[in-house]
């Protein structure tokens, strides 16, 4: 059996990434992520683009497993903040949970007019032959007046997708799972990277 490594601890990513495949055909291999191995070290993301991060996990985990490895780095990209808080959306406000960065990202654009915003989502293959490739997802969409939603994490309950009126946190999985960046840039991997695992 074939062999992926997916390099993320986080469990709702790996959760989304899994099904994602699933839902595309991609079922018979076997998905090792960081807790399968030993290693106690873990990557330093410090680029200063999605691409660069992405890199640096995939290179890192790579390097130490030997497999066919992708790894992601996304984020959101508010257009009121100038494209903040970015590559730096999991660190923003460091000192807060992600429910109370969505209320305070929504207080600060109470009165604001200019909501448009995307998540934006860049993977970095590395294939059974070493090489590199870049797969880009992005999903427009706005900042919710007010967080709305159970059915997601992170900023999901502030990202507003209009076309539904409803955030991806109230449109769940069967909406982020089959539209949202991270599914993008992942069918774009599947139908260039299904020969290189």
């Amino acid at each position: 059996m074939k062999k992926l490594f997916i390099a993320s601890g986080n469990a709702h990513k790996l959760e989304e990434i899994r099904d994602i495949l699933r839902r595309n055909g991609i079922e018979n291999i076997e998905i090792i992520c960081p807790k399968d191995i030993d290693c106690k070290q873990e990557p330093v993301e410090d680029g200063t683009t999605f691409e660069e991060n992405a890199y640096i996990k995939a290179r890192f985990y790579h390097d130490i497993v030997n497999i066919p490895t992708i790894a992601d780095d996304s984020g959101i990209c508010i257009d009121y903040l100038d494209g903040k808080p970015g590559i730096h959306s999991a660190r923003f406000l460091p000192e807060m949970n992600y429910a109370q960065k969505c209320d305070f990202i929504v207080d600060m654009m109470k009165d604001v007019t200019r909501r448009g915003a995307q998540f934006v989502d860049c993977l970095c293959f590395i294939d059974k032959n070493n090489e590199v490739n870049y797969y880009m997802g992005i999903n427009e969409g706005e900042i919710a007046q007010s967080p709305a939603g159970e059915k997601g994490f992170g900023y999901d309950p502030i990202f507003l997708i209009p076309a539904y009126g409803k955030t991806e946190a109230e449109l769940g999985e069967e909406y982020k799972n089959e539209y949202s960046h991270r599914a993008k840039a992942l069918k774009k991997w599947i139908v260039d990277a299904k020969d290189k695992l």
